[in-house]
């Protein structure tokens, strides 16, 4: 009895070693199979890796399917502007710098003068309707506060006291054909102004002497040659009695420290007479400066507050 029971124990365990040998064998043969592994990078880091290639190609995917990049290149290509768009461009920017100085008006259309600055080296410069600004840009129409100036589609208005022009319907037609335009080797002097070419010390040429004030020649014949000294200073327009006609040129504004200002003139002043002259309309204007282009001495009478009031110069 005891012999068989240990015949069995020993078979068992001979059984179960020889199962524990088998085990070894395999795991032995599957330990020579090559895996391939980056020796230098651990393997941790080669697993997250490999997942971030994976979101990679699904990310380049999505672009693809959906084509956002050409999406966004679509987005951010502008649109090539038309020849017209690039000409009102052009235009605009012409515009932009002009201010209306003043307006200076007659008994007829043809009488009517706008006094514009143009702006930065440009200068201040006086035309009549028909007259072309630079460009084709054309005075269309003048009015008591403002000038109409256009250029086929293209139509803008200067107001006195405004800022900046304002875009308007364009006519059907200009009130007259365009004219030539002034240029600087014009005879019209006193239709056009240049900018000055330094500053000027108003005090080494200018003097009071009692009620006179007396204007240094060299002075002089700077604002004969260039009159935007005297008219970049001042705001002007047409003043009308209390009975609706006209009694002068109204000065609505003078800039500190200028010329104008120098001269005595202040802003609210209506000048209506030139030694013995009436200016109280453009061609009033024209016929005192032919007369008195030569003239050594002046005497301007001007409305100053309901008062009429005397201004003495001398040119020497």
């Amino acid at each position: 009895m005891i012999r068989r029971f240990l015949a069995y124990g020993i078979s068992t365990l001979a059984g179960i070693l020889a199962g524990i040998v088998a085990l070894l064998v395999i795991d032995a043969s599957l330990l020579k199979i090559p895996v391939l592994l980056d020796r230098k990078v651990p393997l941790a880091v080669q697993k997250r890796e490999g997942d971030a290639a994976q979101e990679s190609a699904k990310d380049y995917k999505a672009v693809t399917e959906r084509n956002l990049f050409r999406a966004k290149l679509h987005a951010e290509i502008p649109k090539p502007k038309s020849e017209k768009e690039l000409e009102e461009e052009v235009l605009v920017n012409i515009m932009k710098p002009m201010t209306l100085k003043g307006v200076m008006t007659g008994a007829q259309q043809r009488d009517y003068y706008a006094v514009i600055d143009r702006g930065g080296q440009k200068g201040v410069w006086t035309y009549e309707v028909g007259e072309t600004i630079e460009r084709g840009l054309t005075v269309t129409n003048i009015k008591k506060d403002a000038v109409v100036i256009e250029k086929g589609e293209f139509a803008a208005i200067l107001k006195l006291f405004a800022k900046a022009f304002e875009r308007i319907p364009a006519t059907v037609q200009a009130a007259v054909p365009p004219k030539e335009p002034a240029t600087k080797g014009s005879e019209k002097t006193a239709g056009k102004t240049q900018p000055p070419s330094k500053t000027v010390d108003y005090n080494k040429e200018l003097k009071k002497e009692g009620k006179t004030l007396v204007i240094s020649r060299s002075l002089a014949d700077k604002v004969r040659g260039d009159n935007s000294l005297l008219l970049s200073a001042l705001t002007i327009k047409l003043s009308t009695d209390g009975a609706g006609k006209a009694n002068g040129y109204k000065v609505v504004a003078v800039d500190k420290g200028s010329l104008a200002q120098k001269l005595g003139i202040m802003p609210d002043d209506v000048l209506q007479e030139v030694n013995g002259f009436s200016v109280k309309t453009s061609e009033d204007m024209k016929k005192a400066h032919e007369a008195l282009k030569n003239a050594s001495t002046f005497e301007v009478k001007v409305l100053r507050k309901g008062k009429m009031e005397t201004l003495r110069y001398e040119i020497r």
